[in-house]
């Protein structure tokens, strides 16, 4: 199982992760999707940074990262093969192209003209459709995979093993506060759509345009109905006869084709998730902002499972690196082990700091801790050789500041404590790229503004136990 944002890619083999993370300056929101797949010989699993660059991992959770030669908004594994989606500038769907494990030759397959849905959940029957192209994300269940361009209101189906696609369904294109998930059943393709954020509707359509089945549907109940089901999170088809739908306090099991609501299950899905196959009956869900899995069990004849699976994650080397674009602080020397500091002898912990960026404007320190904002004992800090004067902020910290450092460069860094009385607790030194910024007033715009400092990058934060005997 994989959990992966643009900053960090977690490998979960066995009872144990290993968490890699990203060097540099990664889009918070990229506009394609931070992508992940392996075959099924898992030898090796390809993973994007969100710029549409694909980098190949090879064997092993900390195996060498290499650049894929193809740009790909999306990527998914079909068996032995990969399948990738292709975007012009505007980020409309050009191709769906295919290649084997080495990804070096690409073969292009006919997109099918697209059918109108006869009805749905928030389509207005002859009027024209608005189009913004947002990209073609891909989604796999195991009658085969979904390519869904929201912005153009298109889900594209690709069976397991087919060389073209199957057919294309058009329905109205979604909003920029829309998520869409579609997954393929042997009927058609199952689409969720969220409104806002909110508002939810989960459509099951043929690939001629019929609706197969909606929630909510058109009885009498649509109130309870659309009440149950607010606030999606995913979709999961499970069998030629089940799907499962998350949403925001529980889990729905529905029939297929006509969208039955057979059974619920408690759970707590405040985002978005994705399921991934971990053997017989039996799912991996990793929900967004999370690093829990939970297994489910879903064997035909009994009641739905969910437990968590708290696994140990432990740090591997660097992924892969894109640049900076702020000044970024990094340990060069440092070191977390607990410090013992006994009356009346004063100890000093020491560090090197560097600027992996571009120059900041002034550097802020901060140590902050329990012993500190009781003066259980006092900190004095040296930063390239010269003395720092501290102030007390907030009653838990010191802090100071100085002259910014330049890009590529470094600092020693020496905190001493002397002790006043006894006590333990966590420590934390924080060393913060900053610039000076106006602080405007409303009632002062005749007058010079204020100037404080911001951070404008990325600090480094070691924290460790702290005894005073």
């Amino acid at each position: 199982m994989f959990d992966l944002r643009p900053q960090r890619l977690i490998v979960f083999n066995g009872a144990e992760g290993v968490r890699r993370d990203v060097s540099g300056d990664v889009t918070e929101y990229p506009s394609a999707p931070v992508v992940l797949t392996t075959l099924d010989a898992a030898k090796d699993l390809w993973v994007g940074s969100g710029d549409r660059r694909v980098f190949s991992v090879g064997a092993g959770a900390s195996a060498p990262v290499e650049a894929f030669p193809c740009e790909c908004f999306d990527l998914t594994s079909d068996g032995d093969r990969l399948i990738g989606t292709v975007v012009d500038g505007t980020l409309k769907l050009t191709s769906l192209a295919t290649t084997d494990a080495s990804g070096q030759r690409w073969e292009p397959m006919t997109l099918p003209k697209p059918v109108r849905a006869t009805t749905g959940y928030g389509y207005s029957e002859g009027r024209p459709l608005r189009q913004s192209p947002d990209g073609a994300f891909l989604d796999s269940s195991p009658f085969g995979i979904t390519v869904v361009e929201k912005g153009r209101g298109r889900v594209y189906v690709l069976r397991t093993g087919a060389a073209q696609p199957e057919g294309t369904l058009q329905v109205e294109p979604g909003g920029d506060q829309d998520i869409w998930r579609a997954q393929v059943t042997p009927h058609g393709v199952l689409l969720l759509l969220v409104i806002n954020y909110r508002q939810t509707a989960l459509l099951h359509f043929a690939l001629d345009g019929t609706l197969l089945g909606s929630i909510p549907g058109n009885e009498d109940d649509d109130d309870e109905a659309e009440e149950m089901i607010w606030g999606g999170a995913g979709v999961c088809v499970l069998d030629a006869d089940r799907a499962l739908l998350f949403v925001q306090d529980k889990l729905l099991l529905v029939s297929l084709p006509d969208l039955q609501v057979l059974e619920t299950l408690v759970g707590d899905w405040p985002s978005f998730v994705s399921v991934t196959p971990a053997g017989p009956d039996r799912w991996w869900v990793g929900a967004e902002d999370r690093d829990a899995l939970f297994l489910l069990t879903a064997e035909p004849g009994h009641p739905l499972r969910l437990s968590a699976s708290n696994r140990l994650v432990s740090p591997g080397a660097p992924l892969m690196h894109v640049g900076f674009k702020t000044p970024t602080i990094h340990w060069a020397e440092h070191t977390s082990a607990p410090l013992t500091v006994s009356a009346p002898v004063a100890e000093t912990w020491r560090a090197l700091v560097r600027n992996d960026g571009p120059a900041c404007e002034a550097v802020r320190i901060r140590v902050s801790g329990v012993l500190v904002g009781a003066r259980v004992v006092d900190v004095s800090v040296r930063y390239r050789g010269q003395p720092l004067p501290m102030v007390e902020e907030n009653r838990v910290n010191v802090v100071g500041h100085t002259s910014g450092l330049e890009a590529g460069a470094t600092a020693e860094l020496e905190v001493t404590f002397k002790p006043r009385s006894e006590g333990s607790g966590p420590l934390t030194i924080t060393v913060e790229p900053c610039s000076w910024e106006s602080q405007p007033r409303e009632w002062q715009w005749d007058k010079e503004q204020p100037r404080v400092l911001a951070v404008t990058g990325h600090p480094a934060s070691a924290q460790f136990p702290l005894t005073v005997e």
